[in-house]
């Protein structure tokens, strides 16, 4: 299924408690580095996923199928003026990302269902295009958080905090520079815990994550925007 695709690496991730997410994070912050992106030592993410006619990504991450794909369109900070589009690929554990960037018309077109294949694109735009119109791509979902990132040169490892994970249906307003209509995904007090690294996770950071009750799962953010159906009644801003 994956044949062409590369550059898997390995992602665990962790439903946590609020009181372990800020123990974990006083270790981590003394052993890792900020990720440089972070200017403010966190940043916003917003993603919009999409599905096919049969909510297919969907059902495959609750049957927990072993390969599986997802494509989102993501914006950081609410800023529009760089709007990346991600094929994002899992084998159990194992994920390769590939990404591209597009414009304001390319995503409008996108929206409309207007976008057309063309020697000008990006390939990984075109083969998305392709998709929605053999798939019947649509958006499904809204994802948005905050994370607060760090990074270290060895086992090129990643760990990310993810914060107030919210949903939203509210698809058309993607690109919007304001708060809209949301609600969480998890828990009150419970956070996400992202560790990515390329081919081993360093013993000292290894040891700074754990403190024994952890249990990896396996859902994704998207799976758990939709566990149920989105309800203004229940949103936030």
């Amino acid at each position: 299924m994956f044949e062409e695709l590369s550059g898997f690496r390995h992602e665990h991730k962790y439903i946590e408690r609020y009181a372990d997410i800020v123990a974990i994070r006083s270790r981590i912050r003394a052993l890792m580095k900020p990720d440089p992106h972070a200017t403010l030592g966190r940043y916003s993410i917003r993603s919009l996923y999409f599905d096919d006619y049969g909510d297919r990504f969907l059902m495959e991450n609750a049957n927990g199928v072993d390969e599986r794909l997802k494509w989102r369109i993501r914006i950081y900070d609410r800023n529009a003026g760089r709007i990346s589009l991600e094929r994002k690929a899992r084998k159990s554990s194992l994920v390769s990302k590939q990404t591209c960037l597009i414009d304001t018309d390319m995503f409008a077109a996108v929206m409309s269902g207007k976008a057309s294949i063309s020697d000008r694109n990006p390939p990984l735009f075109n083969l998305f295009i392709k998709e929605m119109k053999t798939s019947a791509l649509h958006p499904a979902a809204i994802v948005e958080y905050e994370r607060e990132p760090f990074v270290c040169p060895a086992g090129n490892t990643r760990v990310t905090f993810d914060m107030n994970i919210r949903s939203s249906s509210e698809t058309d307003a993607f690109l919007a520079d304001r708060p809209i209509d949301s609600r969480p995904v998890l828990l009150a007090g419970q956070s996400l815990l992202e560790v990515k690294f390329d081919a081993f996770l360093p013993d000292h950071i290894a040891h700074a994550i754990e403190h024994g009750r952890m249990r990896q799962t396996t859902f994704s953010k998207y799976y758990l925007a939709r566990r149920y159906p989105f309800s203004g009644s229940a949103a936030m801003h």
